[in-house]
Parts: structure tokens; C-alpha cells; sequence
């Protein structure tokens, strides 16, 4: 196959991007040639995919954000809510006493124990944790990725013509394995954040049923 086919084929893919919301998957490799003819358009494409792998990373993490988001904010809408309707019955059934004299003050306890599983519900499936855990995980790939492009034009400008030679491109070629590294180390650090928060509200939601009645001796 003709190198200048592979390398525009090898382009053409690089163009399609996860869909929002996703499961996050690798690039695929072609075969790529370093003679000094295609070195330029190799190392485009290496660039490329590198490139991409953070930014679908931050596509996901943008996509998924927005629905954690909007989760935290009802579930916390209502916890305020309804804390704020369990202080309010009483001092209105005392205020206006004729108005609400068939008013129970039942009322009050099922308004704190809606607002109690709403919380619960937000602790134990993570809402909140999660939509912070996604915007700093966003910010610390978009931050690394905007390194990671300016020191691909700094070494760009170091070219003779704008063509790499053999140990500019290795150079270049190492820091691009780095950087997909750096990416990848993100990812799993938000991910192993999420495995200790959710091991977590597992055991908090088990420890009522572990917990022993203290009989009467």
C-alpha cells in the first residue's frame, strides 16, 4: 500500500470521536513509515492520537458532568426543601392556630425523613462526590493537554524546514507516549477515587444490619 494512503487513512480515523457518554476506547494503530519522506506526516498522526485520546477523555468527563449535576442539584434542592418545610410547620401551626388546627405534627417528621433520603440517596450513589470528581478530572487533563500542544509547537519551531529529524522525531515520539501515560494515569486516578467512595457508602449502608441488638440481661 502506498505510505501516503496508509497515513491519510490513518487520519481519516483519528477524525471520529467518541460519542458523549460513551465508553472511553483506544485508537487504532496502522502501520506508520519514518523514512524522511513520511517522518513529518507520521509523527502528525502519533501527535494526533494523542491529542485525541484527551480529548475524548475531556468529552466524557463534560458529557457525563452534566448529569451528575443536574442529580446533586435536585437531590439537594429537595434536602433544603424539605428541611426547610420540617422548621417551617411548626411555627406556622403556632401562628396561625384556627387556619391549620387540623395540621399534624407528623407533617414534620416525614419532611425531615424525605430531606433524610435524599441525602442518603446522593451519599450513597455518589452524585455530588461525583460531578466535583468529574470537573477536576476535566481540568487536569485539559491543563495537561494544553502542555502537551505547546511543547509540540516549541519543538516544531526547533525544525530545519519544518521537518524533524531522526532524533527530533524519537523525542517527540517519547513525549507523546508520556503524555497518552499522563492522560491514562488521570483517568484512573478519578477512577480509583470513585472505588474508594462508593466501597465506602457500601459499608456505611451495611453497618445498621451488622450491628447487634444489646439484649436486656
Amino acid at each position: 500500500m502506498d505510505p501516503n494512503t496508509e497515513i491519510s487513512n490513518e487520519n481519516v480515523r483519528l477524525k471520529r470521536s467518541n460519542k458523549p457518554g460513551g465508553d472511553l476506547h483506544p485508537a487504532i494503530s496502522s502501520e506508520l513509515f519514518w523514512d524522511e519522506e513520511h517522518r513529518r506526516q507520521s509523527l502528525d498522526v502519533v501527535f494526533k492520537r494523542a491529542e485525541d485520546h484527551a480529548l475524548n477523555a475531556i468529552n466524557w468527563y463534560l458529557h457525563a458532568k452534566r448529569s451528575k449535576k443536574n442529580c446533586a442539584q435536585f437531590l439537594r434542592i429537595g434536602m433544603i426543601g424539605s428541611s426547610a418545610i420540617a422548621g417551617l410547620l411548626p411555627l406556622l401551626s403556632q401562628i396561625f392556630q384556627n387556619q391549620l388546627s387540623s395540621l399534624s405534627p407528623a407533617w414534620t417528621t416525614v419532611a425531615l425523613g424525605v430531606a433524610g433520603v435524599l441525602m442518603a440517596i446522593d451519599k450513597f450513589f455518589g452524585c455530588s462526590n461525583a460531578w466535583m470528581r468529574f470537573i477536576a478530572a476535566e481540568h487536569r487533563i485539559r491543563q495537561a493537554l494544553h502542555e502537551f500542544q505547546m511543547d509540540y509547537d516549541i519543538e516544531q519551531s526547533k525544525w530545519m524546514d519544518n521537518l524533524p529529524s531522526s532524533e527530533q522525531a524519537q523525542a517527540m515520539l517519547s513525549r507523546c507516549k508520556a503524555f497518552i501515560s499522563q492522560v491514562d494515569t488521570l483517568i484512573l486516578q478519578e477512577t480509583n477515587e470513585w472505588l474508594v467512595e462508593f466501597q465506602n457508602a457500601i459499608k456505611q449502608k451495611d453497618k445498621p444490619a451488622q450491628a447487634k441488638p444489646i439484649l436486656p440481661q
